[in-house]
């Protein structure tokens, strides 16, 4: 049997070799279909005339009432014994690492296309109804979108690949099937009459490769989930309370060219800049372990 074992923590002594592509394609299907009943739902709760909040919440639920025990499942029949969320304070630290790491990214993609005359803060609008929809939605997310997804495809999506390929083809493998989610979401929503929920252009796919890598890259870094899970909340509060300028939001911005804030600093800056950052830190540790070993 073979068995391999890195600081990761991806792979149990007791999981076969050759059961890697049933756990990333049970994995994989874990995630495309909860996330696919829970758009069926919402669909049903909006036609009863529910609110917006109301439907987020009943998308939320089912997802991840779905989503994480069937990962449960898949971790106990092929024996994967690896701790992903354990509850440590290491872990909580974790978690604010995550989402530290794209705010501070955040604050410098302004700072830094403020001091080129790209984009300019007009207003703040910090008030007593901005901080609960921001909790209640970073709550939303947490439910629907970063607990279930880092779950399945950066825990035993990656963890099954790690079974049979080398950490470069297994982190190619994650992100090329983690694209694929929202695009098999949007062809079995049209199979069943539902407008698609996501547009599926050069852009989006670009963003989620290069998303998926910098969520994998914390997972490498840390051993565990939780860095990946607040880097993941962060990113999305950053860019629904911040870059999107709705009705609710942190501030007012203007820009020199429309869509500066969406590609420098959303995607540029947070996604592709806290990759290369994560990389080095990998590399790093990598290095430092190696020197240890040698002693």
């Amino acid at each position: 049997m073979e068995t391999t074992t890195s600081h990761t923590g991806h792979l149990s002594k007791r999981a076969p070799a050759r059961s890697w592509l049933a756990i990333a394609a049970l994995g994989w299907l874990a995630m495309t279909m909860g996330l696919f009943v829970a758009t069926v739902s919402g669909n049903a709760v909006r036609a009863s005339g529910a609110t917006d909040n109301a439907i987020a919440v009943v998308q939320a639920l089912v997802a991840a009432l779905l989503i994480v025990p069937a990962v449960r499942l898949i971790q106990r029949r092929f024996h994967l014994t690896a701790k992903l969320l354990p509850l440590t304070p290491v872990a909580f630290l974790h978690l604010l690492g995550g989402a530290a790491l794209a705010t501070l990214m955040g604050g410098l993609g302004f700072l830094i296309t403020g001091a080129l005359g790209w984009t300019t803060i007009e207003a703040w609008h910090v008030s007593a109804d901005l901080l609960p929809a921001i909790a209640l939605n970073t709550c939303i997310a947490f439910l629907y979108e970063a607990l279930p997804e880092e779950l399945s495809m950066r825990g035993v999506v990656y963890s099954g690949l790690r079974l049979r390929l080398p950490a470069y083809a297994a982190y190619a493998g994650q992100v090329l099937l983690f694209v694929l989610v929202p695009i098999t979401v949007n062809l079995l929503q049209a199979l069943v009459g539902l407008d698609r929920g996501n547009i599926i252009n050069p852009e989006y796919v670009i963003m989620l490769l290069c998303f998926g890598t910098t969520l994998q890259l914390w997972r490498s870094l840390t051993g565990t989930l939780w860095a990946s899970i607040g880097f993941h909340l962060a990113f999305l509060e950053i860019a629904r309370f911040v870059i999107l300028q709705r009705d609710q939001r942190l501030l007012t911005y203007s820009e020199l060219d429309a869509g500066t804030a969406e590609i420098v600093i959303q995607f540029g800056i947070i996604v592709v800049g806290s990759a290369v950052v994560l990389a080095v830190l990998n590399l790093w540790r990598r290095h430092r372990l190696r020197a240890v070993s040698r002693e």
